[in-house]
C-alpha cells in the first residue's frame, strides 16, 4: 500500500503472489475481497501493470514480479523529474504569485430584510459619516428620511458634513422637502425609480426597496443591498452626482428659509 496500491489490491496481488496463477473466483476467498469488487480490482491492478491477464475460459490472473512495477515507477517519475526540470522555468512563470503579499481587503455585502433593519444600518451610516452623504429617493422619501433620521442629519449638518438629495418633487411632497431642504442641498428629478439609494462618505452604499412606499419609517418589509466595499460604493457615489447635478434645483419658498 506504500507503493500506491489500494487495501484490495494489495490482497488480491499478494494473493495471486502464492497462488501463481488463478481465476477471480479462486482468488475472492483467499483475498477476502468481496465477490462484486474481485473483477474491478484485477483490472485494476493490469493497469498497473502488475497482473498480466491469460485469455483462457475462465479467465486467469497471474502476478507481475513486483520489481518490475518498482522499476517501471521509478523509470516513470525520472522521465517527470526531467519534464519539470526543464520546463521549471514556464510553470514558475505559468503558476507565479500575481496577488499582493498582504491580501487586499475586499469589501462585505448584506442582504437587510424590512424597513426596520434597513433603518438600524442606516442609522450607523449616519452616525459614521464625516464628510458627504448623497441620497435618491422616490416622492415618499422626504418625509420618511426627516421623521426616521432628521435628528442625525441635524447634527451632521451642524458639523460640515454636506447632504444632498434628489427625488421627484410634487406639490404633495414639497412642505416634507422645505423641512429637509434647511438641512441639505434638494433637487428635483422628473423619473420615479421605486427605490431609495444612500452612499455615506463614498464609502458605503444601501439600496433599499421599500415595500409599500410610505410614509412609515419603521414598518414595512422593505428588501435592501448593503456594502461597505469602496470601490463600488465609490462608483455609485459618482453615479447619484451625476443624477443630482442634472436635477433641477428646488424653490421651496418660506418654509425652507
Amino acid at each position: 500500500m506504500d507503493h500506491g496500491l489500494t487495501e484490495y489490491q494489495a490482497r488480491v496481488y499478494l494473493t495471486l503472489l502464492d497462488l501463481g496463477t488463478a481465476t477471480a473466483s479462486q482468488v475472492t476467498p483467499h483475498a477476502r475481497v468481496p465477490r462484486t469488487r474481485i473483477y474491478a480490482t484485477m483490472s485494476q491492478l493490469h493497469e498497473k501493470g502488475l497482473v498480466e491477464i491469460i485469455p483462457e475460459t475462465p479467465l486467469r490472473y497471474k502476478a507481475v514480479p513486483f520489481g518490475q512495477f518498482v522499476s517501471k515507477s521509478v523509470e516513470e517519475l525520472r522521465e517527470r523529474a526531467a519534464g519539470l526540470e526543464k520546463n521549471l522555468e514556464a510553470i514558475a512563470k505559468e503558476f507565479q504569485v500575481v496577488g499582493q503579499t498582504a491580501p487586499e481587503e475586499r469589501g462585505r455585502f448584506e442582504a437587510i430584510y424590512g424597513r426596520r433593519n434597513a433603518r438600524e444600518r442606516l442609522i450607523k451610516m449616519y452616525e459614521a459619516t464625516e464628510r458627504t452623504w448623497i441620497g435618491i429617493g422616490t416622492t415618499r422619501s422626504p418625509r420618511r428620511v426627516m421623521n426616521g433620521f432628521g435628528d442625525y442629519i441635524t447634527a451632521k449638518a451642524e458639523s460640515g458634513v454636506r447632504f444632498r438629495y434628489a427625488f421627484p418633487v410634487t406639490p404633495e411632497n414639497l412642505k416634507d422637502v422645505a423641512r429637509l431642504a434647511k438641512y441639505a442641498e434638494i433637487r428635483s428629478v422628473d423619473f420615479y425609480v421605486p427605490m431609495y439609494m444612500h452612499v455615506s462618505d463614498a464609502r458605503e452604499f444601501l439600496m433599499s426597496h421599500p415595500i409599500p412606499d410610505d410614509d412609515s419609517f419603521y414598518r414595512g418589509d422593505d428588501i435592501c443591498i448593503w456594502t461597505d466595499d469602496e470601490a463600488l460604493a465609490e462608483a455609485v457615489s459618482n453615479i447619484m452626482e451625476r443624477v443630482w447635478e442634472g436635477g433641477k434645483p428646488v424653490d421651496v419658498g418660506p418654509e425652507g428659509r
